[in-house]
């Protein structure tokens, strides 16, 4: 597999209003992320609400999004449980589904060490054949793996075909840019940092609000490829205040409630993740609205 580049949206999960899978509203979505021209989708990861969902549900969300992209972009499918079974039949499920790739974090509350994730990803190389991304996300494991570890492991496992990264540090991106194997993508993981990722040897991002507003991170991207730096900087320049007031709610509470301002709704979070303060949803309707006149 080709390493990963270009606009990957962090799809949400839609549920219809006594929690159950919308599987009409998720086709629909997809169908539209690709008619906006992304590059790629990812299911069940930051934005996925991944954890408040049974392990058969998972796999109906990759059958339903299987079926909707017929191949036309890469489908990479989040996997946060900690076990190792679980992990690499998980993987061995999906990809019979036709998954593209499986994206993993360390186990959460472990706080493994760069050798000990190692070590997971030697076992998981070994024992699985789909394609990984390895998802930097010290916000929500509370481990850091680090450029440097970060680099060994694309050279170690060829398999690695993408890094998410979403530390939110410049150095280590560029760190992570300079020391990576090219068979792997360096994907911004945090939608207010994409241009400096680009400028730093990304090669694109797994990204949330790409859900309510892709077209704007296609263009960005698009710009920043044709050598149109000014769009690009406008572009990622007009995403910032209203990044700022998602970071006020947990993930993925105010992109939810976006789609509703864009008219695309997606229904409720599951508990334990619950509607928005109405200062908070007030505050994120405007500053949507602000891009939807732009």
């Amino acid at each position: 597999m080709e390493p990963l580049r270009g606009i990957i949206t962090s799809m949400l999960t839609p549920f219809t209003d006594s929690y159950k899978l919308d599987e009409e509203t998720l086709a629909q979505e997809l169908e539209y992320q690709i008619s906006k021209g992304v590059h790629g989708i990812c299911i069940l990861g930051g934005t996925g609400e991944s954890l408040s969902l049974t392990s058969e549900e998972r796999l109906q969300m990759v059958r339903v999004a299987v079926q909707v992209i017929r191949g036309r972009v890469p489908l990479v499918v989040g996997c946060f449980v900690p076990r190792e079974d679980e992990i690499a039949a998980f993987a061995d499920s999906i990809e019979d589904l036709g998954a593209s790739a499986l994206m993993l974090t360390p186990p959460p509350f472990y706080k493994l060490s760069p050798p000990q994730f190692g070590q997971l990803m030697e076992n998981l190389s070994g024992r699985c054949t789909l394609p990984l991304v390895i998802y930097n996300a010290p916000g929500r494991v509370a481990v850091n793996m680090g450029p440097v570890a970060i680099g060994e492991y694309t050279h170690r496992f060829p398999n690695v075909v993408g890094v998410k990264d979403a530390t939110g540090s410049i150095r280590e991106v560029i760190n992570m840019g300079r020391d990576m194997a090219p068979t792997a993508g360096l994907l911004q993981g945090l939608d207010d940092g994409l241009l400096p990722a680009l400028a730093s040897g990304g090669t694109g991002g797994i990204l949330a609000f790409a859900t309510p507003m892709p077209e704007i991170f296609v263009d960005l991207y698009e710009s920043w490829n044709r050598g149109d730096n000014e769009r690009a900087l406008e572009r990622q320049m007009s995403v910032i205040p209203v990044m700022n007031v998602v970071a006020k709610e947990p993930m993925p509470v105010l992109v939810k409630e976006a789609m509703k301002v864009v008219g695309r709704p997606m229904g409720p979070t599951r508990p334990p993740l619950y509607p928005p303060s109405p200062e908070n949803a007030r505050e994120l309707r405007e500053e949507v609205e602000k891009l939807l006149s732009s």
